[in-house]
């Protein structure tokens, strides 16, 4: 695997310039989300007073008054700090194996990658059944420790078959890698929120989940960052095992944050209660019994068909990244160069979102406007891409979908659940996260696979795509319309 020493976008006489620019930006912004968090974690203890029910006098110090007003008790410190510190290694490591993933994806030609996407959605229905078995049968501790260090073990496997120069052995090393880093994005946060759903009450999640989530903020952007520049320097086979080791820190995190669980519950006794000692709540209910909630839910069954929709038209802008990037790129190591860039951008544009953006929209103009963002932008987006294909389209497409999805659409999304119960909630997250999500991804793909294969090209494949976006924004308007309308039904009830 050739190892280029010059990155390929740029005119050489712009690059120190714009390596320092991204430096200084992605530092600017990891500075600014770790240092709130450590401000708030470490607050001097003068700056409030608790007791055992959490009652509070208003804080004396100034500098309090202009951060956000999260109140961490002396018991909740730890916790809070190792909760943050554990994410921020998950989605480090995530995002330092996830342009692995794409260029990965591209190893052997991008007409195979319909069959990996079919591979990953057979992988998910084969792994959530043993996970959900291991639920069953294991304390929480040593579920934890048994996920995290099975997907150690799995990197360092995979570091072993890439010392070999067999092409064939390259080839389809790369193509289980890809399926690989698909199964652990998902089971790596799932756990991680599932344990944390267990060890919080509820106001305390309330509380302080918003802040534990800025330390996987900061570390998806080190790790873009990282990868970025690392890439033209290291070979794939080092940055996983960078990865594996950062996979057993954050286990060290997560082992550190269950010694701290009984401090922590004492900081809310009344409140703090676990139906099921020991199994994280999050992840009961198998696929069977989600397919019968969505199956009694109209409105689950929207929220699902929005999901597909939004899994159907990014996996079609997934391929036309592809093949865009395979005719336009040769080396690896630079795909995974800017691959990385990409996430680093649309991680910066992600923060920006959320700390800006989010707020405003959700609150001023509505679930129904912020659902139907995504698809405004995937319309404009496929229009542009039909008319010009290239690769300077391509990225400002990728950034901004991202930034608009992950910054504006998941917290959309995560608000729609608030109007459902929590039976329904954990009974349909396999159901969404295995059939609705990994499935849309399948049928995408074959979908893609066939209209290739009858001579559509990617530019009228980009038309088609609009009247699909078009429809989705109409499903999406009506689901926030309906989200908004039982939220209401619950507050004049309640």
């Amino acid at each position: 695997m050739s190892i280029i020493r010059v990155p390929f976008v740029y005119p050489r006489a712009q690059r120190p310039t714009l390596r320092i620019g991204s430096i200084a930006l992605a530092s600017v912004s990891i500075f600014v989300v770790t240092k709130h968090s450590l401000n708030v974690i470490l607050l001097n203890e003068n700056d409030f007073t608790t007791n055992q029910h959490m009652t509070k006098t208003p804080p004396t110090n100034p500098r309090f008054l202009s951060r956000w007003a999260i109140d961490i008790s002396a018991n909740e410190r730890a916790s809070v700090a190792w909760a943050f510190a554990w994410f921020f290694c998950i989605l480090l490591s995530y995002f330092m194996l996830r342009p692995i993933r794409d260029a990965m994806g591209i190893e052997g030609g991008t007409k195979q990658l319909p069959h990996l996407f079919l591979m990953t959605f057979l992988a998910m229905l084969v792994a959530v059944p043993i996970y959900s078995a291991l639920v069953s049968r294991l304390p929480r501790r040593w579920l934890v420790r048994t996920v995290y260090h099975f997907f150690a073990i799995c990197l360092l496997m995979f570091w072993g078959m890439m010392q070999f120069e067999s092409d064939w052995l390259i080839i389809w090393t790369a193509r289980v890698v890809f399926i690989w880093i698909n199964v652990f994005a998902l089971f790596a946060t799932s756990v991680f929120w599932s344990v944390l759903a267990d060890l919080f009450a509820s106001q305390q999640g309330k509380r302080l989940f918003g802040l534990i989530a800025a330390g996987g903020t900061s570390g998806a952007i080190t790790g873009s960052l990282l990868t970025t520049f690392a890439a033209p320097y290291l070979e794939t086979r080092s940055l996983l095992l960078v990865s594996a080791v950062l996979i057993e820190i954050g286990l060290a995190c997560a082992w550190r944050l269950e010694k701290n669980a009984p401090r922590l519950a004492a900081a809310n006794p009344i409140q703090w209660e676990d139906p099921l000692p020991g199994k994280p709540s999050g992840t009961r209910g198998g696929i069977l019994s989600g397919i019968a909630e969505v199956g009694k839910s109209s409105y689950l069954a929207m929220i699902c068909l929005f999901l597909l929709f939004v899994q159907l038209l990014g996996t079609q802008l997934y391929f036309q990244q592809a093949h865009i990037v395979e005719g336009s790129i040769d080396s690896t190591a630079d795909r995974i160069q800017l691959f990385a860039s990409l996430d680093l951008g649309s991680q910066l544009f992600t923060l920006v979102m959320q700390t800006v953006v989010a707020g405003i929209v959700l609150r001023k103009l509505g679930t129904q406007f912020a659902l139907v963002l995504l698809p405004i932008v995937y319309i404009v987006g496929f229009l542009l891409l039909a008319r010009d294909p290239s690769l300077g389209v391509l990225v400002v497409l990728v950034v901004v979908s991202r930034g608009c999805g992950y910054g504006i659409t998941v917290p959309a999304r995560e608000v729609l659940f608030t109007v459902v119960s929590k039976e329904q909630k954990y009974k349909s997250k396999n159901f969404i996260d295995t059939v609705v999500l990994r499935g849309g991804d399948a049928i995408a793909g074959q979908v893609f696979r066939g209209l290739q294969g009858i001579g559509v090209s990617l530019s009228a494949l980009n038309y088609y795509a609009i009247p699909v976006a078009a429809i989705w924004g109409l499903v999406a308007w009506r689901l926030g319309k309906r989200q908004e309308k039982l939220a209401r039904r619950r507050r004049t009830s309640s």
